[in-house]
């Protein structure tokens, strides 16, 4: 806990020891940003653990159709060692064996679905990937999307609207308050509803507090949930960072744990 309250980072990223400094590099490379940590399990617990960090969602993203079962293999094993983790399995909407990985993801204890689609490259709106999209909403299980970026265009919000509006039962946590460096324009197309989501990584180290106020009660607090996107952050600056937010304690409980735990007990597996 932290100060008294339960704590849960929705949002961290973790790669195999042999792998991760390689991958955190990439991320860092990618973003032109440093990165607090190395992206190993053991070094998500040393920083979350200083911090009071009582529970973690873990991801990895697929970059090519090949990586998804090796990251699925990992993260479950993770989560089998260390009940304090929840795992998002990794998908990659062009595999060619989408349908029979996604039919392993149903046998095992994820509790959702990661995608990343400016890593993977493809417009969150593009026909092509409806059909992972069906087997997804078919399944009840949440996705966490990358959302955003000020050079891009894989994840602008208006194409997750129009996928929203495609898919009335899909289930989204948008990440970044809904679209890394496009937050007002997120906050405009974005509307709520119970079954979008955003999550605060990656956001409150990109603007003054009353502008994250802003953006979180404009979503709408009881759908925000608490993220700090390991590796890039540490877990004890973003928990500094979201208590200069200076929302009440029942807000603070919220978003620190309580939506997210009530939401995700929502997931069918």
């Amino acid at each position: 806990m932290y100060n008294g309250y339960t704590v849960v980072d929705a949002h961290a990223h973790i790669f195999p020891d042999k792998i991760a400094e390689r991958a955190t590099d990439g991320i860092s490379h990618f973003y032109d940003l440093p990165m607090s940590h190395q992206g190993s399990v053991h070094e998500l617990f040393e920083s979350g653990d200083k911090a009071g960090i009582d529970g973690y969602l873990v991801c990895s993203t697929a970059t090519h159709p090949s990586q998804a079962e090796a990251i699925n293999n990992y993260i479950q094993a993770v989560c089998a060692e260390y009940p304090q983790c929840i795992g998002f399995a990794a998908l990659h909407p062009y595999s060619e064996t989408l349908v029979t990985e996604f039919e392993k993801i149903l046998k095992l204890p994820f509790k959702g679905i990661k995608l990343h689609p400016d890593f993977q490259e493809f417009d969150i709106d593009d026909k092509k990937v409806y059909p992972m999209y069906e087997m997804i909403e078919s399944s009840g299980l949440p996705v966490l999307m990358h959302m955003g970026d000020e050079t891009r265009t894989y994840s602008v919000p208006y194409r997750l609207a129009k996928v929203l509006d495609d898919f009335p039962k899909l289930r989204v946590i948008a990440a970044h308050l809904g679209g890394y460096q496009r937050w007002e324009e997120a906050s405009q197309i974005l509307k709520p509803s119970n079954r979008l989501r955003f999550d605060t990584s990656s956001c409150l180290d990109f603007m003054p507090p009353e502008k994250a106020v802003k953006f979180i009660r404009k979503h709408g607090v009881e759908n925000c949930f608490f993220g700090v996107d390991f590796p890039m952050w540490d877990h004890s600056e973003e928990l500094e960072r979201f208590f200069r937010l200076g929302l009440t304690d029942t807000e603070n409980k919220a978003i620190l744990s309580k939506n997210f735990i009530e939401w995700i007990r929502k997931s069918n597996n």
